[in-house]
């Protein structure tokens, strides 16, 4: 066997040690449960700490050279009321979460007074949202992350979980955590999408997430107002492949967005 080839294959060995290998990564949702607990098969409940952030939405389960991760997202419902429709008026109906029934809304109209059948019912829902970075140690959960937005009733947010995800966009081996959600408007000022993103920052042996945000704003009742995008100054900071990804994100909802005012 002659020197180059020992050579050749010595740089081939070294490189593919020097790769990091791939993330792995699942989504469970909440009809997912016993499926999660059967195929990660951690000592995790599935509903972590309902009674302090609610149930548990979607989570989205990560395996990494740095670690076993768990991407929680969660809603605390507070109040849930409906406005039911009809031709000569509309109902208000509060729901029971102990007798699991909807009950009359002091101050509007008897379903009794109304004629004919409902034309239309629009929920509202009071609530805060929670998302959580767990990472398995050797310990216990820790909780690396936890994200709250009580902006209810204010601007009503709801999590976009087509867009929320885990991967590895810059391939260091160290996953990125990507959380996106929407606030709808008062009619006057912009309906904003904020797209959040959970990174390791790019130094040897160095484990805690940085935040980092972009904020769309969709025009909603002043003429002046245009669709605009705000970074943060950690958002600058993204390797190129990470912002890469988040400007897709966002172009993405903005075509769908559209799509549907149309």
């Amino acid at each position: 066997m002659n020197i180059r080839f020992l050579f050749i294959l010595l740089v081939f060995a070294l490189s593919v040690t020097a790769q990091k290998r791939p993330i792995e990564v699942k989504y469970y949702y909440p009809k997912d449960s016993l499926k999660f607990h059967k195929e990660v098969g951690l000592d995790f409940d599935y509903n972590y700490e309902k009674d302090v952030y609610g149930k548990t939405t979607m989570l989205i389960h990560c395996e990494s050279e740095v670690g076993y991760f768990e991407f929680v997202f969660k809603k605390k419902i507070q109040q849930l009321s409906r406005v039911i429709d009809y031709k000569e008026g509309s109902v208000g109906e509060i729901y029971n979460p102990k007798n699991k029934k909807w009950e009359h809304e002091k101050g509007t109209w008897q379903h009794s007074e109304m004629k004919g059948k409902p034309i239309d019912t629009l929920l509202y829902s009071v609530h805060q949202l929670h998302a959580l970075v767990l990472l398995h140690d050797h310990g216990g959960l820790v909780e690396k992350i936890k994200f709250q937005d009580a902006g209810n009733p204010v601007y009503w947010p709801e999590f976009d979980y087509a867009n929320c995800s885990i991967s590895d966009e810059n391939k260091d081996g160290k996953p990125e955590f990507y959380l996106a959600y929407l606030g709808e408007s008062d009619g006057l000022d912009a309906k904003p999408y904020k797209q959040i993103i959970y990174s390791f920052p790019d130094k040897p042996k160095s484990y805690e997430l940085q935040k980092a945000k972009a904020t769309a704003y969709y025009p909603a009742g002043n003429e002046d107002d245009v669709y605009n995008v705000v970074y943060d100054p950690n958002w600058k900071k993204l390797p190129k492949a990470i912002q890469l990804k988040s400007n897709t994100i966002l172009k993405k909802h903005k075509k769908k967005y559209e799509l549907k005012l149309e």
